[in-house]
């Protein structure tokens, strides 16, 4: 127990807890976030490195079609991570039950944690 109370619980647990998740499910989605977060390490790789080739384009007073082309470059991975991360969820809802897909609330919660939740290392972590 930490100093201001119970330890706060990993990602997983709140998705899991969230849907409801039977120990089958669990195994389930645990699977499916691995599968996305492996499939996403390249393009976290790239994003990170794109933001840096950003950085340095404005540090080199790069003309406003230059920067607008590394932008837009590292923009559309951005938006090639968040579309996975969409993907992912899909995946999730798939191996739902009909009673936990009629459960807004949990669904709402974890595409919330979906969120950007491949653009770490550890998606799991904090």
């Amino acid at each position: 127990m930490g100093p201001s109370g119970p330890p706060a619980s990993s990602k997983f647990d709140l998705i899991a807890n969230a849907l409801n998740l039977s120990k089958d499910q669990r195994k389930t989605v645990r699977t499916i976030l691995d599968d996305g977060a492996k499939e996403a390490a390249p393009l976290r790789d790239q994003l990170s490195k794109s933001r840096i080739v950003v950085g340095e384009a404005i540090g080199a007073n790069k003309s406003v079609d230059e920067l607008k082309q590394v932008a837009r470059a590292s923009s559309d991975l951005a938006a090639q991570l968040t579309e996975l991360e969409l993907k992912t969820f899909a995946k999730i809802f798939g191996a739902l039950d009909d009673t936990q897909k009629k459960d807004m609330q949990g669904l709402g919660h974890v595409l919330f944690l979906m969120n950007d939740i491949f653009h770490t290392k550890n998606w799991n972590g904090d």
